[in-house]
């Protein structure tokens, strides 16, 4: 291809994204994580810097769901927030950068792992579009997987150009955002064993030797101890792994379509992740043989991340950007294949692949779920911020609906389970630290009160008090007490079209935000 038209071609793709994308700037600070990501992410003058370096993930505001050092994401978001202060849509636009930054990262993986310029441009198309990255680019919090897809992408590809010293730096920046690094760094050590021999590929593995433990020193120092998820995650079980492996190729490769309907929908997924999985090393064997191996790496690329997520039971969709970069590069280079005599059943199945992927790519279809999310964030956030901020100090404020549940529309369920596709919250701590950055540490105090609300952020209910208890008048939503609001005693009582709560004597007198549209609900509790 001419050089002219390739950079015509790579222009038109990142600006093609860039439209598909665009959704995501009218969006704020969507996700669970994100307003705690947003509080921990003040750093003043030097010292405040340096101090982001030896911070656990979002430590010390108002409370946490995981126990990482993450230094790189830690420096990413405080320079967000330095660039941009409480700008959402610059926050949202930089994300989107990122994404094409990837997509370009990938590109250049491919070309540095021997694919022609046209496979490579559509590896990064497939990539480019793919229907997951709507779980992650439009996601504040979700932006430290793409980080660490980018600098992984670009070891890799400093790897396949021979590059070893910058092989070594961008393999270690990659890991300060996230552990997945791990996976990546044998892949990146093939490709510079095919490009440069084993001597190179030993000096770098001698460096990532030294480097690697020194993280992990860093890490238990910082998080007093090896840290991790939940600590019901925390046991490596070959039941987490095997479900792993049965939803991550389907929902990578076909994430369009759910085959939801029980009982055949599991034994179809895994018949089919079977399947596309022979498939996919056969071609990987078969460019290997050819003296090819982007799609062989591309597919270790996927394997490595995915075995890591199932054993340690952390796997969820938006895991998957960077195994998804990796498949994109196996099923481009078996594109090569429709040409190849004797294999064009491959390359045509690897299109086929590709194609599926239409209906529920961003580039067609409209998603409107995390619009829909970003209504239930505001709600409880900068909507009521004039009201919060008029409460006195040491007011308990407790949440109400503070979770959306979006159905799917039939291209597009992402969960499998029925035809939900997003059940995001926005959790209470992160809650309490955009409370505690914007209010003040320990003005206001959030507790999660129920935690459901089905078919996207209908308006606040109508409300009233009766017999001591706070009446929402509208169908219950299967709303639910929180673990926390039963053992604080309080009670609900759920009917056809109304829920009445009724707060324990200790919160008598205290508030209630209820979620909900654009503009939430601060109600007096009696």
């Amino acid at each position: 291809m001419p050089k002219h038209l390739l950079s015509l071609a790579w222009a038109a793709l990142l600006t093609i994204t860039a439209l598909a994308y665009e959704f995501q700037l009218r969006l704020g600070f969507t996700d669970t994580d994100a307003l705690a990501d947003y509080a921990a992410a003040r750093a003043e003058g030097l010292s405040g810097w340096l101090n982001q370096l030896t911070l656990p993930l979002t430590a010390g505001v108002g409370g946490a769901n995981a126990n990482f050092w993450r230094p790189g994401v830690m420096l990413h978001y405080a320079l967000q927030r330095a660039l941009f202060e409480d700008n959402a849509r610059h926050w949202q636009a930089w994300d989107l950068g990122l994404h094409l930054s990837a997509v370009a990262a990938l590109g250049l993986t491919a070309r540095a792992l021997g694919l022609s310029s046209a496979a490579a441009l559509f590896a990064g198309m497939i990539f480019a579009l793919h229907p997951l990255g709507v779980e992650i680019v439009p996601a504040v919090a979700r932006s430290i997987d793409i980080l660490v897809a980018l600098f992984s992408l670009g070891a890799i590809a400093a790897a396949g150009q021979g590059r070893a010293a910058l092989t070594v730096l961008l393999g270690l920046c990659a890991l300060s955002f996230k552990e997945t690094a791990l996976a990546a760094m044998p892949v990146a050590l093939l490709a510079l064993f095919w490009r440069s021999g084993v001597r190179s590929a030993a000096k770098v593995a001698g460096a990532w030797a030294v480097g690697v433990p020194l993280y992990l020193v860093a890490r238990t120092s910082v998080l007093s101890g090896i840290g991790g998820y939940y600590e019901e995650e925390r046991t490596f079980t070959l039941g987490r792994l095997g479900a792993a492996l049965r939803a991550a190729p389907w929902e990578s490769l076909f994430p369009g379509f759910s085959l939801s309907l029980e009982p055949m929908g599991e034994p179809l997924r895994v018949l089919g992740a079977m399947v596309l999985f022979f498939v996919l090393l056969a071609v990987a064997v078969r460019r290997l043989r050819d003296g090819a191996p982007a799609a062989a790496l591309g597919l270790l690329l996927w394997g490595l991340p995915v075995l890591l997520y199932g054993l340690t039971g952390t796997y969820s969709r938006r895991l998957l950007y960077l195994p998804t970069a990796g498949l994109c590069l196996t099923v481009a280079e078996g594109l090569v294949l429709l040409a190849a005599p004797g294999a064009r059943g491959l390359g045509a199945v690897c299109l086929g692949l590709a194609l599926s992927l239409i209906p529920a790519s961003p580039l067609v279809h409209e998603y409107s779920d995390w619009a829909e999310n970003d209504a239930v964030t505001r709600s409880l956030t900068t909507a009521v911020a004039p009201e919060l901020a008029a409460l006195p100090p040491g007011s308990v404020i407790w949440v109400i609906d503070r979770c959306v549940w979006i159905n799917s529309e039939p291209l597009r369920a992402r969960t499998f389970q029925g035809k939900k596709t997003l059940n995001n919250c926005v959790a209470t701590y992160s809650l309490q630290a955009w409370a505690d950055d914007l209010f003040g540490p320990g003005r206001l105090t959030l507790r999660a009160l129920t935690s459901t609300q089905p078919e996207g952020p209908l308006p606040p209910p109508d409300h009233s008090v009766e017999d001591g208890a706070l009446v929402l008048h509208r169908e219950s939503m299967r709303r639910a007490l929180t673990g926390y609001a039963k053992e604080a005693g309080w009670t609900l009582v759920r009917e056809e079209r109304r829920s009445a709560l009724t707060p324990p004597p200790a919160a008598s007198g205290q508030w209630a935000l209820i979620a909900g549209g654009e503009r939430g609900a601060l109600v007096r509790l009696p």
